[in-house]
């Protein structure tokens, strides 16, 4: 039987509902409309293609001058930046880096807003985002307190630096830092026990990962070339001759 739920698992990222009725995925209440963003931009932006200003594949061009942190102060944005080198292997002057940070900076400065309009949404779309994204998607955006998790977070590298080498985080070396760190990552010495430094470091390397692959850097670690297809498998010239 061909069913709803198999007509979306086939039509992918351009999912298209119409006002269901009932409790399952084939048979839930759900509003009308177009719920993925058009996937060309990703195609446009891998391929280099000239896009006109203001069309759905427009792309954000990275600021030439100096940042200024939508959420953090500067001392904090700083810290960001040493982490995600850190997490990436990379310096952090580096341009992924700084990409990734900014990118970080604007999704917690918004977060307070994205929390409200999640506990906000109506029943069906609630129903949408619970069946299409996973049971937790929803509960998680109401509940999750990204802006209290970082600034804890922060307070806490800051506090542990002090107690440690009577300076704050970001005045120490990174070797400090580093041992700071292993304090609280996933291979810390009693996993078992959490506190803020260990909830923060949990979604700041969440976040670093999302973020550097969905990176242009990232994706082109990866190989993904958007929608291009090969002739033959690349590397299997073998089953082509």
């Amino acid at each position: 039987m061909f069913t709803r739920r198999r007509w979306l698992m086939q039509l992918g990222g351009g999912v298209v509902l119409a006002g269901w009725a009932g409790t399952d995925l084939d048979a839930a209440e759900l509003p009308p409309g177009v719920y993925e963003a058009s996937r060309e931009h990703l195609g446009h932006a891998l391929a280099g293609h000239p896009v006109a200003p203001g069309g759905e594949t427009e792309l954000v061009e990275l600021r030439a001058a100096a940042l200024q942190p939508a959420f953090f102060s500067r001392d904090e944005y700083q810290t960001i930046l040493r982490l995600t080198a850190m997490l990436l292997g990379e310096a952090p002057e580096t341009p992924v880096v700084r990409e990734i940070a900014e990118w970080i900076d604007v999704t917690v400065s918004e977060a307070a807003a994205v929390r409200t309009a999640a506990r906000a949404l109506s029943p069906p779309d609630r129903t949408l985002a619970m069946h299409y994204y996973g049971a937790g998607a929803a509960p998680k955006l109401e509940e999750f307190d990204t802006q209290k998790i970082v600034r804890d977070g922060l307070a806490w590298l800051d506090a542990a630096s002090r107690r440690k080498y009577g300076r704050d985080f970001n005045s120490v070396g990174l070797a400090e830092q580093l041992a700071i760190i292993e304090s609280i990552a996933d291979n810390r010495p009693d996993r078992g026990s959490e506190n803020a430094g260990t909830l923060f470091f949990a979604y700041l390397k969440e976040r670093v990962i999302h973020g550097f692959y969905t990176s242009r850097a990232g994706l082109d670690e990866l190989g993904y070339r958007g929608n291009a297809f090969y002739a033959s498998p690349p590397g299997c010239e073998h089953l082509y001759g």
